[in-house]
C-alpha cells in the first residue's frame, strides 16, 4: 500500500521516528524539572497551612469564608499593633502579664498570617463567583496550578517535530528532483497526496497520544492531578472560569481538543506545502500560524489553530458553556480542509503545480 510507504519513508527514511523521539524526551526532561508553582508564603508556615487546609478542605461555605476571614483580620490586627503595644509596655500602661499574653498572640499571628492569608484571598475570590454555580472546593491547588500554567501554551515539543516532517514532505522531494518520477507513476498526484496525507495524520495522532500520556504519567507521579473532582474555578489560574467541569473534565477537555487542533494544524500545513516550495518558508510559515493568538486574546482567538492548542486559555475563552467550541472547531476544520482540497487539486495537475518541466 502507498500509504505503507509513505509511513516507512516519513519513520526510517526522513528519520521521523527519531525526530519525535528527541522532541518527547526533550519534553520528558522539561515536565521533570520544571517546579510546581507553590506560593511562596508557603515555604515560611508549611505546618499552618496544612492545618487550614485540614480544617477548609472540601466545598466552600459562607461559614468557612468567615472563619478564615476572621482568622485572617485577626492575625493583622495583631501585626498591626505591634509597635503601639510596645509603646505602652514603655510607658508602663501594660502589666508584664499583659504584655507576656500581647507577645504569645503575637507569636501566634507571625505564625500563622502568611497562610490565613492565603486562604483568606481564595475566600474572597470564592466571594466574587457566581452563586447559581455549585461552590468552588478548598483544596491543595499548586498541582492543579501547574499543570494548567503548563497547558496554556501549545505543546511547542511535539509541534515542532510535527512540522519537521510536515516540511519534508513535498519541498523536499522538489529539491532533491524526485517529484517529477513521483508524479509519473501510476500511484502518483491524487494517491500521492491522500497516501503522505493520510501517512502525517497517523503519525501526529500516534505522537499526539504518546505526549498526552507522557504529559499524565509526569503530572500524576509529581501528585499534581489530586482532588480531581473538584470544581474547574477552584484554582486561582481558572477562578474566572464559568464552565461547570470538574478539574479533570477540564484539563481531559484541554487534552482532546489539543489533539484535533493538531490533527488540523498538519492538514493545513501539508496542503500549504503544495503552494511553498521552500522548507524553511512551511516552518516559518507554520510557526506564525501557531503564534496567532499572541496577537489577540478573548473567542477570537479560539478560531485558530493556536487558540484551540491553548488550552488553559481556550477554558477561559469559552465562557459559561462547552458548547461555545463548537463553532471556533468547525471553522478551523473547514478553512484547514479547504486548503487541503484546492492542495489536492493543484497537486493533480502534476509537475507544472510546483514548477517542474514535464517529463
Amino acid at each position: 500500500m502507498l500509504w505503507r510507504g509513505e509511513m516507512k519513508k516519513t519513520l526510517m527514511t526522513q528519520r521521523g521516528i527519531w525526530v519525535l523521539l528527541v522532541c518527547l524526551v526533550l519534553k520528558l526532561a522539561f515536565l521533570c524539572a520544571f517546579p510546581e508553582q507553590k506560593d511562596r508564603r508557603i515555604v515560611l508556615s508549611q505546618k499552618q497551612y496544612d492545618k487550614y487546609l485540614y480544617q477548609l478542605y472540601g466545598e466552600n461555605t459562607r461559614e468557612k469564608s468567615d472563619w478564615i476571614l476572621a482568622e485572617y483580620k485577626t492575625c493583622k490586627e495583631v501585626k498591626d499593633s505591634q509597635e503601639a503595644m510596645q509603646g505602652k509596655y514603655a510607658r508602663g500602661e501594660l502589666t508584664d502579664a499583659q504584655w507576656e499574653a500581647y507577645t504569645q498572640a503575637l507569636t501566634q499571628a507571625d505564625l500563622h498570617i502568611n497562610s490565613a492569608q492565603i486562604f483568606a484571598e481564595k475566600a474572597e475570590q470564592f466571594l466574587k463567583q457566581p452563586e447559581d454555580i455549585p461552590p468552588a472546593h478548598y483544596i491543595y491547588e499548586y498541582g492543579w496550578q501547574t499543570v494548567f500554567a503548563l497547558l496554556q501554551f501549545p505543546d511547542v515539543f511535539l509541534l515542532f517535530g510535527l512540522l519537521v516532517l510536515t516540511a519534508q514532505c513535498f519541498p523536499a522531494e522538489v529539491s532533491s528532483g524526485m517529484l517529477p518520477v513521483l508524479l509519473a507513476a501510476r500511484n502518483g498526484r491524487r494517491k500521492l497526496f491522500r497516501g503522505k496525507l493520510l501517512a502525517l495524520l497517523t503519525v501526529g495522532l500516534s505522537a499526539a497520544v504518546i505526549s498526552s500520556g507522557l504529559e499524565w504519567a509526569v503530572f500524576s507521579l509529581r501528585g499534581w492531578c489530586n482532588d480531581a473532582a473538584a470544581p474547574l474555578y477552584s484554582i486561582t489560574r481558572l477562578a474566572a472560569c464559568s464552565l461547570e467541569l470538574s478539574l479533570g473534565e477540564g484539563y481531559v477537555l484541554c487534552l482532546g481538543v489539543r489533539l484535533l487542533a493538531t490533527l488540523l494544524l498538519v492538514t493545513l500545513l501539508f496542503g500549504l506545502s503544495v503552494w511553498l516550495k521552500s522548507t524553511t518558508n512551511l516552518i516559518f510559515s507554520g510557526l506564525c500560524i501557531l503564534a496567532l493568538p499572541l496577537l489577540w486574546g478573548g473567542t477570537a482567538a479560539l478560531f485558530t489553530h493556536g487558540g484551540l492548542l491553548s488550552g488553559t486559555r481556550m477554558l477561559l475563552w469559552l465562557g459559561e458553556s462547552v458548547t461555545n467550541l463548537v463553532l471556533p472547531v468547525v471553522t478551523v476544520t473547514a478553512y484547514s480542509t479547504v486548503v487541503a482540497f484546492f492542495a489536492a487539486r493543484r497537486h493533480a495537475r502534476g509537475p507544472r503545480a510546483f514548477g517542474l518541466p514535464k517529463r
